[in-house]
């Protein structure tokens, strides 16, 4: 059943993205007029119809609830998606289900607890759970034009990267002189202060330590080349001893590799 509605939900997905090349398809051929664009434009339009009103009467009797409605049946779905992939990851690690070789009873109890879990659920914690996702796709989206333009600056030099976040800052003032919505006032005029204190105050930090990092990263290089050159000689010093006879070259055998073992490990704590 899991399977089956996660394959059922990306076919439906692939079907939306065929009706949307249609519906492409159909602006560049002159419309929903043309014989091309107008045909398959319907074409899809009637398999995706046919698909959701197949699917919708199932998953309204699992996910509906005491509600038995279509509203935000989707998001219901996809919630009840993650949540049973979850919980199989989880299950997988019990002792009980660890165990067994079939997988089958696993998936059956993560479906299970998956639908329980969805179908109880009332439209108000829904919407308190997509607003959740709502804001972490505002932070990641509104934060992403900023690391990708650091990324670009960061191996530029101080003075440069000083002029460029001052053109980053101008660019969001200039936003936000002509912003029309309040809510974009606010971001975008953050955005040019946090830019403006990024580049004067907080750079040379970040770049002492990204530096301190490549230092730290060469001298851990350099430890562990050593390591394994002592480990070279190791490996034949013990190849030797294992054809040696002589007490008194084999004594100096295992002085020298216990030296060798004792400088490996004022090595290792050298490591950072």
């Amino acid at each position: 059943m899991f399977y089956l509605i996660m394959k059922l939900t990306l076919s439906s997905l692939f079907v939306l993205l065929f009706s949307l090349m249609g519906f492409v398809s159909a602006q560049y051929s002159g419309g929903y007029g043309s014989s091309y664009g107008a045909g398959f434009f319907y074409g899809t339009e009637q398999v995706i119809n046919s698909l959701v009103e197949n699917l919708e009467p199932l998953l309204r009797a699992l996910f509906g609830g005491q509600d038995w409605t279509g509203y935000l049946l989707f998001e219901k779905t996809l919630l009840f998606i993650i949540i049973a992939i979850i919980i199989g990851l989880v299950l997988e690690n019990l002792p009980v289900f660890k165990e067994r070789t079939s997988k089958g009873i696993l998936r059956l109890v993560a479906v299970i607890i998956g639908i329980l879990a969805v179908r109880g659920i009332n439209f108000v914690w829904i919407n308190t759970i997509l607003v959740q996702y709502q804001a972490l796709f505002i932070a990641i989206t509104g934060i992403l034009p900023f690391m990708i333009y650091w990324a670009f600056v960061k191996e530029f030099d101080s003075a440069v990267r000083k002029i460029a976040w001052i053109f980053y800052a101008v660019v969001y003032f200039g936003l936000w002189i002509t912003a029309d919505v309040e809510a974009y006032e606010s971001v975008y005029l953050w955005g040019a202060l946090v830019a403006l204190a990024y580049g004067f105050f907080i750079d040379k930090s970040v770049q002492a330590y990204l530096d301190a990092q490549k230092v730290k990263a060469a001298h851990n290089r350099s430890i562990w080349s050593r390591v394994a050159e002592n480990n070279e000689i190791i490996r034949k010093e013990e190849s030797k001893l294992e054809s040696e006879f002589d007490s008194k070259v084999r004594d100096a055998l295992k002085d020298k590799i216990k030296t060798l073992h004792k400088h490996n490990s004022e090595l290792r704590k050298q490591i950072d």
